[in-house]
């Protein structure tokens, strides 16, 4: 049996949104990467949210989602959630205000019909800087080879959150030399 439809775990998703789990969220990581027209492999589905409920511990607990998931008869694996075939890890975002607000300023991509919130390219990269990975610095000059990012709101973004200093110490990693 092939997997269902990337809407069917949106649905998903909006399911919780409706039950109080989940406040807003936004597609990101490599497959929003692949919604905006970039060839990139990934193995699952990140979806960064903000929980409806004030953390009242330092300590994150996203129990509410597992519980949820149990009860619809999702699985586990490691870190993932099975939702219909499809490995999804849930990103948490309220501790890094680069990651709430790109979640606040995803576009809406048309998905069989369906309206999906995925985090700007521009805030891709952002947020892979940010992480700093290897395999971050080969999707940021995958989009910078693509000339589909948008310089400027890139920019603003990163001085936004004091991430140009590290553009400059890192671009030698996914910009072409001059």
């Amino acid at each position: 049996m092939s997997p269902a439809s990337i809407v069917d775990v949106i649905a998903t998703i909006r399911d919780m949104q409706a039950a109080g789990i989940i406040k807003s969220f936004a597609i990101g990581g490599a497959f929003a990467a692949i919604l905006h027209n970039e060839p990139i492999s990934t193995i699952d589905l990140d979806i960064f949210f903000l929980l409806t409920k004030e953390k009242s511990s330092p300590i994150l607990s996203l129990s509410e989602i597992y519980d949820f998931a149990k009860a619809k008869g999702f699985t586990f694996d490691q870190e993932f959630i099975n939702i219909y075939g499809w490995l999804v890890q849930f990103v948490e975002a309220s501790h890094n205000d680069l990651w709430r607000d790109a979640i606040s300023s995803a576009e809406s991509i048309t998905i069989r019909e369906v309206e999906v919130p995925v985090i700007r390219r521009e805030y891709l990269v952002a947020m892979w800087l940010f992480s700093g990975r290897a395999k971050d610095f080969q999707k940021i000059a995958l989009f910078k080879e693509s000339g589909t990012l948008d310089s400027a709101a890139l920019f603003t973004i990163l001085d936004k959150y004091d991430l140009r200093v590290k553009w400059n110490k890192e671009k030698w990693r996914f910009e072409d030399e001059e």
